[in-house]
């Protein structure tokens, strides 16, 4: 199998045809399955470089203050990479009837960007799953996204582009917008900078309500609603940045504990009560969080041997 079929595959561009022979090659032996998730891991990386050094010259080009991109550490390349040889599995393919899924799956403390078929822009959040088509964008352009993501959609009135969850759909066009929807969390929350969208619930076919901009709808336990959306430091998680703003103490940490894949006990109730405020990087992890928490609250914690609970008393 050449090297310039299997990234014309990778791009989306193949024809039926080729398809059926690469997946009929990959089928035949393991070590061919290896090979091409080896070529699809360069791919990916290759492309994560170019689309970083593009960015270089577009802002040097404008020359004007823009959003930071995320700075590719060699700590997020690693997660890169672990992403991508881990995530783009092959499952039993039935040609015709199911298309196996690519997934990018981002760790605790991390975050990731990807650029889809179509165009599209994706920020994943940590602790996020992002999961579409191989041919995504040919057809139809449906995503399931569990976790958090910023979504950048591409224009294109012919296909509209779905982001489903573990309770809701978003329906858009081509718009700019930010889901968070954490498999088992029963909360769901879609918020609206640029464009229009529209909330269905799971099989529902007609929407529960439409978004204007910088509008959000937020559900929790069955229950939604719909308001103005003014808090755009809660969306610096794209930069690298968890920002709180007199934030409930048990909401903090119920934010802390997805985004770095632990377990919080809180042995004493009272400190719920506290509210915080502050902005702390990513990078420098939940213990670093609660130490600065602690000069303006009191309250101690201890962790596990395992570092994956915390106890806090």
């Amino acid at each position: 199998m050449t090297q310039e079929l299997l990234h014309k595959y990778f791009k989306g561009n193949a024809t039926v045809e080729e398809e059926k022979r690469i997946l009929n090659w990959v089928d035949e032996s393991e070590e061919n399955r290896k090979t091409l998730q080896k070529e699809r891991m360069l791919f990916d990386i290759a492309l994560f470089t170019n689309t970083k050094a593009d960015n270089k010259r577009e802002k040097a080009a404008m020359g004007t203050r823009i959003l930071p991109m995320l700075r590719w550490s060699a700590r997020i390349a690693a997660v890169i990479v672990v992403a991508v040889s881990c995530g783009f599995l092959f499952k039993e393919y039935h040609y015709g009837k199911e298309a196996h899924l690519q997934t990018v799956a981002v760790p605790a403390g991390q975050r990731a960007q990807i650029t889809l078929a179509d165009g599209t822009k994706v920020w994943l959040n940590a602790q996020s799953t992002l999961s579409y088509s191989h041919d995504f964008g040919r057809n139809e352009r449906d995503v399931e996204l569990d976790g958090e993501a910023y979504f950048e959609v591409a224009k294109n009135k012919e296909i509209p582009f779905n982001v489903n969850t573990e309770t809701n759909q978003v329906r858009v066009v081509g718009t700019h917008f930010n889901v968070c929807a954490y498999r088992g969390s029963n909360e769901f929350t879609t918020t609206l900078l640029e464009g229009i969208v529209d909330i269905y619930a799971n099989g529902g076919e007609r929407p529960l309500t439409r978004l204007g901009v910088n509008e959000v709808f937020i559900s929790r336990d069955g229950k939604f609603r719909k308001e103005r959306f003014t808090d755009f430091d809660y969306l610096r998680w794209k930069d690298g940045l968890y920002c709180f703003d007199d934030t409930p103490f048990n909401l903090l940490l119920g934010k802390l504990e997805k985004y770095y894949k632990v377990k919080i006990i809180v042995n004493n109730p009272k400190v719920l009560n506290y509210r915080c405020t502050g902005k702390f990087k990513d990078q420098d992890g939940v213990e670093h969080v609660l130490k600065v928490i602690q000069k303006d609250h009191p309250f101690t914690y201890s962790m596990s041997a395992e570092k994956d609970s915390i106890f806090i008393k």
